[in-house]
């Protein structure tokens, strides 16, 4: 990594390039190496006006990106960027790092070379996420890459050597527990959104795919079904996060993390109706602990409530199935009023949507989710929706209009067209 300017820290460092990263970068640049927790304690006091200061201008550069994106722009290195800018700004202290990919996207976002970039497998570990410096940003792009070439019946190019480092039931279990509690007083970090992430990709790779794309070692499902029972909460049954205190471990249960395990294991989780009981009562508390964003309903976790009540909706006693019907029409009747755009899209929340093509996304998969499109799939209600038909074409011609400008590479999108076509 190159020496930071520490007189010119939080305002104009020209440290890392909008290009692919390397390696040795992103060992460099890893929140848990000794390089950089050494910065993060020269870093503990930055005056917080500083730190206003970032959030401020990656906040501008996101409107910015959304704007582009509006216009047809298409910047996959910019936003890959910008979804580990905002992770740095949301849950870690490591304001050096934060600065470094502020400036990066500026680059990103400023070189007309990026607007018709693409994510490439490497060549040398076999991950995609070519501008991502972390390894978790890295396996989410991987498993997305991975779900569009089975589409089409492909393999990997290369192999999937970053998995390696969690493949066997000692690597896994060791790599987990790191993240299973955090302690950003110490470290500055919190892993609230790595192990929610990881999770939810694992799962897929080592229990539910049945594509051969990574010889897992064969005791690695049961190791993280191990762990998964290890990281639930006895209380509500919810995924929590854990936080380090004095005396133990405190947990904040995470809706998102909850809807992850439950949905990519289709269902096969003990404690139903504790499950449900717990999402009904968090209904009027703040994600992640509940279903609401600060500005309220967003389609994103309005789309995991609607897929636990789903996937529990047997599990429910009569009363319980009443007030999630009350409560998906609430969210339906918001979605349709305040979110859908007639030219097919949904309306952009800034501090909650990562880019168009993913709220588009979300919006759609809700609606897909309570059987709005299909009503075999309407579990909660015999009533019927006129206007689904026309809603579903809006949809389909936004999507095919923007395919080739989609921040995710028309990977979302794609899948939202999918979705459309089986429900």
């Amino acid at each position: 990594m190159r020496p930071i300017c520490k007189t010119l820290l939080l305002f104009t460092l020209f440290c890392l390039p909008s290009a692919s990263v390397s390696a040795e970068v992103l060992k460099n640049n890893s929140l848990s190496s000794p390089a950089r927790q050494k910065e993060l304690a020269s870093v503990a006091t930055i005056p917080t006006r500083q730190i206003d200061t970032l959030s401020a201008k990656l906040k501008d550069l996101k409107k910015e990106l959304f704007e582009n994106e509006a216009a047809g722009k298409k910047n996959i290195p910019a936003h890959q960027i910008l979804t580990e800018a905002e992770w740095l700004n949301r849950e870690s202290q490591d304001y050096l790092r934060l600065a470094e990919r502020i400036e990066a996207l500026r680059k990103a976002i400023d070189d007309p070379a990026n607007l018709t970039a693409k994510d490439e497998q490497s060549p040398i570990d076999g991950a995609w996420g070519k501008w991502y410096t972390e390894w978790f940003f890295k396996l989410i792009a991987t498993h997305e890459q991975l779900s569009a070439l089975a589409e089409s019946g492909e393999q990997p190019k290369y192999p999937l050597r970053f998995l390696d480092k969690i493949n066997s039931p000692d690597l896994l279990k060791e790599h987990l527990e790191k993240l299973l509690i955090s302690n950003p007083e110490v470290d500055g970090i919190k892993h609230r959104r790595e192990l929610n992430e990881t999770l939810s990709v694992l799962v897929r790779m080592i229990i539910r795919d049945k594509r051969n794309v990574y010889n897992f070692h064969s005791g690695l499902r049961q190791a993280l079904l191990d762990f998964l029972e290890e990281a639930r909460d006895p209380k509500t049954r919810y995924w929590c996060d854990r936080y380090a205190t004095k005396y133990s471990p405190r947990c904040i249960i995470n809706l998102s993390t909850t809807f992850h395990i439950i949905s990519y294991l289709n269902g096969n989780i003990t404690d139903w109706p504790k499950v449900i009981e717990t999402t009904l009562s968090i209904k009027d508390k703040a994600w992640p602990s509940g279903w609401l964003a600060p500005c309220g309903y967003v389609n994103h976790h309005n789309m995991d409530v609607v897929e636990l009540f789903r996937l529990g909706w047997v599990y429910a006693d009569k009363q319980q199935q009443e007030a999630i019907r009350k409560e998906i029409k609430k969210m339906l009747t918001w979605c349709l009023n305040n979110s859908f755009q007639q030219d097919g899209s949904f309306k952009l929340i800034e501090d909650e949507d990562d880019n168009i093509e993913t709220s588009v996304y979300y919006g759609t998969s809700f609606l897909v989710r309570i059987g709005f499109f299909n009503k075999k799939n309407r579990f909660w209600t015999n009533e019927d929706f006129s206007e689904s038909n026309l809603i579903r074409q809006k949809i389909e011609n936004f999507i095919k209009s923007h395919m080739e400008s989609g921040s995710e590479g028309g990977l979302y999108y794609s899948s939202t067209l999918e979705e459309l076509r089986m429900k």
